[in-house]
């Protein structure tokens, strides 16, 4: 019995709860410290160590820690801390979370492990979103920053995407880095629980460095204030936008970047089905973006038992 409600509910002996801001589960399990996946209640959650501390820094909150016998954690391969959670007795369950099998900047990618039931995320879960080589994107990005002698604008993910970003760019050249407070934030916390160190200063008291050749980072959001993109403009500056959704050239208009790379940090389309082909699942149940799709190719072209999460839901049988 599984049901997509305030995040995803397993009604089993103990009944699971993964990844929900307020429902409460005899186990409550958090992935990532993405705040839409971030438990906002009382209770205590399973969770790796990092994810937890890094959920404190963003709630300014004291997290519990819980435990038990019957869940084992696995690096997902989403952003520093990220875990999939495999769990079960007489039926084995995995739930990856947000997950992605590429080895990025400094993170390695998901080990997909087997199941009986596949719980997975489908963001990107229709063929129109093959990503090219890691590798040649990562190159790429260098290449276009060296290529660049100018003010550059990068936008990301403030927890995740940022730090790998300004992870590239400390490998690809010496220019200042200013980074927006939320990213800076992170930046913090992260090297807090981890052996990682960015040099990126506050924007707010070194935007001066701007006017030169400096590279400032930010949160995605921050892509189309009005106040920044005046700024932009008056020191001849150049916008990057880093997503998935850059596979589509609707991405570059929406940001108003003068340059995408589509850089994730979930699965592309190929990458979703091999993950699905190694955990080797008698069932899969898609959510979040292009779910429906992805379960009907999953059905139709690799025989498959899959369907697509809908709110409430309770079983298979309820589609």
């Amino acid at each position: 019995m599984i049901r997509e409600k305030d995040g995803i509910h397993f009604d089993l002996e103990d009944k699971v709860v993964a990844d929900s801001r307020k429902a409460r589960g005899d186990v409550n399990f958090v992935s990532h410290a993405h705040m839409d996946h971030v438990h906002r209640g009382e209770n205590p959650v399973i969770a790796s160590e990092v994810t937890r501390k890094l959920a404190e820094a963003r709630t300014e909150k004291n997290i519990a820690a819980a435990s038990s016998e019957s869940f084992e954690l696995i690096p997902s391969g989403h952003i520093i801390g990220s875990t999939a959670a495999k769990f079960g007795e007489e039926k084995e369950y995995l739930y990856t979370g947000d997950v992605s099998l590429r080895d990025r900047a400094y993170l390695e990618g998901f080990e997909p492990v087997s199941a009986d039931v596949l719980v997975v995320e489908s963001t990107y879960g229709i063929p129109a979103y093959r990503f090219p080589d890691q590798k040649g994107i990562e190159s790429s990005i260098q290449d276009w920053v060296q290529d660049n002698d100018r003010p550059l604008f990068l936008f990301g993910y403030s927890l995740g995407k940022a730090q790998k970003i300004q992870h590239i760019m400390q490998e690809a050249t010496e220019r200042p880095i200013v980074a927006h407070g939320s990213v800076k934030n992170m930046n913090n916390v992260v090297e807090e629980v981890t052996d990682l160190n960015f040099r990126a200063k506050p924007y707010g008291e070194n935007k001066e460095l701007l006017e030169d050749n400096a590279i400032f980072i930010g949160p995605s959001s921050f892509a189309r204030n009005d106040g920044l993109n005046k700024f932009v403009d008056k020191v001849d500056g150049l916008k990057a936008g880093f997503s998935g959704w850059a596979a589509q050239e609707a991405f570059k208009h929406r940001g108003g970047y003068d340059k995408t790379f589509p850089f994730s940090d979930h699965c592309d389309f190929d990458e979703l089905v091999e993950l699905v082909e190694k955990v080797g699942p008698e069932e899969v149940y898609t959510h979040h973006g292009f779910d429906e799709a992805f379960a009907s190719y999953l059905k139709k072209e690799k025989g498959i038992n899959a369907r697509a999460l809908k709110q409430n839901q309770s079983s298979l049988t309820d589609f």
